[in-house]
């Protein structure tokens, strides 16, 4: 592996042990390494202590040169690639876990069926992780998005609601409201600030009503804990939608205009487009234009 191969790997992974590890490598071999392009370079790319490996500023401008060098000839080869015609090789993507659920799987079954040469590579979180660092292709994101450098194509909306089993409601009551509502035994998602999101709709949200509720990390172990009468749990439409028409969950969302959540396409603007990117984008595209 070349040097600067080598530098990008160790500032990813923080430090020389890690990145010779992946390698297969001993560290000193690749503190070597680093030490020669130092002196190549006649620059120092890191602050070296017992503790911590950092960049100097000279590092930080190297590693993002670097980092254009790596994508241009990955971009190069996709190109070459393509010039051989079928679309084919591997797509990475990202969503959160409540869009496992969504269309967005539908359409993922017919664009593999169009292209069988093309496999995915999907990491389902619910941060929003960056995609150069991470190599992602697309990822899947509701909505409002922070990061505007990217390029986002809305597909469509999702709707929060609240919900529970019949024998929990017999057990509680149905609520009213949102003060009823937050006196029930009730799960929310961890990562999600409800009292912040929830502001425009609901002012009297505190801290003190979130630090009683079930806090769940995982949109299915709420979908879950709805479903075997442990408490009350927020979902979205699209996730409990057969649950709610066979009766066995019941929509209690106090507040019947709660705002619907965007769901974009988000991938970063390059210079270069291979086929099998081109062709999931329109892909995506076709299938949400309606």
């Amino acid at each position: 592996m070349n040097s600067y191969d080598v530098f990008i790997l160790v500032v990813k992974l923080g430090g020389f042990s890690k990145a010779a590890k992946a390698l297969h490598r001993s560290p000193s071999a690749i503190s070597k390494q680093i030490s020669a392009l130092e002196q190549k370079l006649n620059s120092q790319l890191f602050d070296r202590t017992t503790r911590n490996l950092s960049l100097t500023e000279a590092g930080n401008i190297y590693y993002e040169r670097c980092k254009e060098i790596s994508q241009k000839i990955r971009d190069t080869e996709e190109e070459l690639k393509d010039v051989s015609g079928e679309p084919s090789g591997k797509l990475r993507l990202t969503w959160s876990n409540s869009l496992s659920f969504s269309r967005i799987v539908t359409v993922l079954s017919e664009f593999s069926d169009c292209y069988p040469k093309i496999v995915f590579d999907i990491k389902i979180t619910n941060e929003n992780i960056n995609l150069s660092d991470e190599k992602i292709d697309f990822a899947f994101r509701q909505g409002p998005l922070e990061d505007s450098s990217m390029i986002a194509i809305k597909l469509f909306d999702i709707e929060p609601v609240f919900c529970a089993s019949p024998a929990f409601l017999k057990k509680h009551g149905a609520p009213k409201n949102m003060l009823e509502l937050l006196k029930l035994p009730l799960a929310i998602p961890s990562y999600i600030n409800l009292p912040q999101k929830s502001r425009p709709f609901f002012s009297g949200l505190k801290l003190a009503d979130i630090e009683k509720m079930h806090r769940v990390s995982d949109i299915s172990a709420l979908y879950t804990a709805a479903k075997q009468g442990l408490s009350a749990s927020f979902s979205f439409r699209h996730i409990i939608e057969q649950d709610l028409s066979n009766g066995s969950l019941i929509d209690i969302t106090p507040i019947k205009t709660m705002p619907l959540l965007p769901v974009f396409l988000v991938y970063q603007s390059c210079s270069y487009m291979s086929q099998k990117q081109r062709a999931f984008i329109d892909t995506f595209k076709t299938a949400f234009s309606s």
